[in-house]
């Protein structure tokens, strides 16, 4: 009886160390997962909230949303340093502070008006706008067990903290402004596409940082929002979770 309680607990012990084996090798591989960033947006012009200067361009957080689909691969390179990389879409929503605000396109720039008409009542004007990007983020990774697949819709419950700190670049796809108003009674909805002169790339700095299953991240683009010289000199910003 002994000797088969002992053999039980070695064969238990045994396949217990398979197991992490195992679930080692598959750590220090390429795993892919998809995830979604969901936050907020705004804008900085030189460092500074265009709301405290009562601009016409100043920017709602609530209802700005933040939204990307990102296909992520993390490889780990050694130790608790792995490379989160891939690609994404995403797409900017700027909801304007006056709901009067409109983007006038010129010939050579833009300028932002308040809409002339005194027989309508404006509920909401944005700038949407939406782009193609590639990220890489260097993050160190204090969980246990980092994946436990190859594959994944999200990575698995993860125990420990990671943080990274890397870049993004993006090319615009598409862009247009929205303005929702009322005339008489009725709602209507006025949708225009154009380019704005926005800038065709982006490129910033991404933040990440995590513990167990909850993770945020932050988004700064370097570059400007709009191309030099037509229209204001703005950043954007944004911040969320990820899920």
């Amino acid at each position: 009886m002994a000797v088969l309680l002992f053999s039980s607990c070695i064969f238990a012990q045994g396949e217990q160390d398979e197991n992490k084996e195992k679930r080692k090798k598959r750590s220090l591989g390429t795993n892919h997962s998809i995830n979604f960033d969901i936050g907020i947006n705004n804008i900085l012009e030189d460092g500074v909230s265009p709301q405290e200067n009562n601009s016409p361009y100043a920017i709602k957080p609530f209802g700005s949303w933040n939204f990307a689909i990102n296909s992520v691969n993390k490889t780990h390179l050694v130790g608790s340093l792995y490379l989160q990389w891939g690609g994404s879409v995403s797409w900017y929503n700027f909801k304007f502070e006056d709901a009067a605000t409109r983007i006038n396109k010129l010939d050579d720039q833009i300028e932002f008006i308040e809409d002339p008409r005194s027989e309508i009542n404006t509920i909401k004007s944005k700038l949407t706008s939406s782009y193609l990007n590639v990220t890489i983020v260097p993050m160190l990774d204090f969980s246990d067990d980092n994946h436990r697949h190859k594959w994944s819709w999200r990575h698995h419950k993860q125990e420990g903290f990671r943080i990274g700190l890397g870049g993004y670049a993006g090319y615009k796809l598409d862009s247009h402004t929205k303005a929702v108003y009322e005339i008489e009674g009725d709602k209507r909805r006025d949708k225009n596409k154009d380019s704005y002169f926005l800038n065709t790339w982006r490129y910033g700095a991404r933040l990440q940082a995590g513990y167990r299953d909850v993770d945020i991240f932050v988004n700064y683009d370097v570059s400007e929002l709009f191309s030099e010289n037509k229209g204001p000199q703005l950043n954007a910003f944004s911040f969320g979770i990820i899920i």
